[in-house]
């Protein structure tokens, strides 16, 4: 009996150890090897490997105005909604600072790329780099120099936005009288394509005249310090036209300033909050928007479908919209 009774407790030790070794099975790896004690918990909270997010890496300008953190913004929650992880990189306004941030991104590998570019010719070899990664690159905002070398381009039209708001200026001043320009960096896709777009504008008003331009880099303090200097000279200045609408309000704080509000008026582009508000106030005579969220929305459609092996067009221009007083409520209640 006693004989007997050993060998019945010695069967169920071993068939509760043989149990015991069955759960420690679902502990493994992927790979086969068993997980440490402190590895298994963590790979059973977390999502199997088909199931992990994939990431989108965002390269921005800079991040220091309104509109780019409504783009940055925007690209960040479409990505978030589409399940995606977004690391945003800021380039500082540096083309060197951003190629090297793509380059170090593409050597640690991500998903899908979008690039709003600091220069048109600064990102074209990391783009490429990229590309020959195999790593969809969408550019969004400002074009670069050779568009065949991104997957696509989503943005507004730099041409366009110009020639909608110089149109507006010369009917306001009726084409006649002296007219200055603020400008975005220089060698940037904005600057050379609103360049651009003022110089189509301005040919057609023989009558207006530019006698000031220069770069303000985006800037408000130093569109402003620019303003006071050109009002100081002397010269019957009837509009100043801004790049973007952070460059504009410093030109009208610098006209505010001078008691001038009545004698200049201010243009911009892009519809920030600030800029509308403006516009409401009376103290900016227009601004144009370029469908920031909808670019952001759309860079981020593109990836994604670049992504999933689908094809998308080579470009998406998104439209401009005038905003004036007239019609600026219906995009502060947005």
């Amino acid at each position: 009996m006693k004989l007997k009774k050993m060998l019945a407790l010695s069967m169920a030790a071993v068939m509760m150890a043989a149990a015991f070794s069955g759960c420690s099975g679902a502990s493994q790896s992927s790979s086969g090897a068993a997980a440490t004690p402190s590895t298994a918990g963590a790979a059973s909270a977390a999502p199997a490997d088909n199931g992990k997010k994939k990431t989108i890496a965002l390269f921005m300008t800079h991040m220091s105005n309104a509109f780019t953190m409504d783009l940055s913004g925007a690209v960040k929650a479409q990505a978030e909604k589409l399940g995606y992880t977004v690391v945003v990189n800021d380039a500082s306004q540096d083309a060197g600072k951003q190629t090297n941030q793509i380059e170090t991104t593409v050597t640690q590998g991500v998903d899908g790329i979008i690039i709003e570019p600091v220069s048109v010719d600064g990102v074209v070899p990391a783009v490429k780099e990229a590309r020959a990664a195999k790593i969809p690159v969408v550019i969004i905002n400002q074009q670069i120099s050779d568009p065949t070398a991104a997957s696509c381009y989503v943005g507004a039209s730099n041409v366009q936005c110009s020639e909608v708001e110089m149109t507006q200026a010369m009917k306001d001043i009726s084409g006649q009288g002296n007219v200055a320009l603020l400008l975005g960096p220089m060698g940037s896709d904005a600057q050379i394509g609103r360049s651009q777009g003022y110089k189509n504008v301005l040919a057609k008003n023989t009558g207006s005249k530019v006698v000031f331009e220069s770069t303000a880099e985006w800037d408000t303090d130093k569109a402003m310090k620019l303003a006071e200097n050109w009002l100081q000279s002397g010269k019957d200045i009837k509009a100043i036209v801004s790049h973007n609408d952070n460059m504009a309000l410093g030109a009208v704080k610098a006209i505010e300033d001078a008691k001038m509000q009545d004698k200049i008026k201010v243009y911009g582009i892009d519809a920030t909050p600030e800029g509308l508000q403006a516009v409401k106030d009376g103290r900016l005579a227009a601004t144009v928007s370029q469908g920031t969220t909808q670019q952001g929305v759309e860079g981020v459609n593109a990836v994604d479908k670049l992504i999933k092996g689908e094809t998308v067009k080579a470009e998406t221009i998104v439209p401009s919209e005038l905003i004036t007083k007239a019609n600026v409520d219906k995009f502060l209640t947005k």
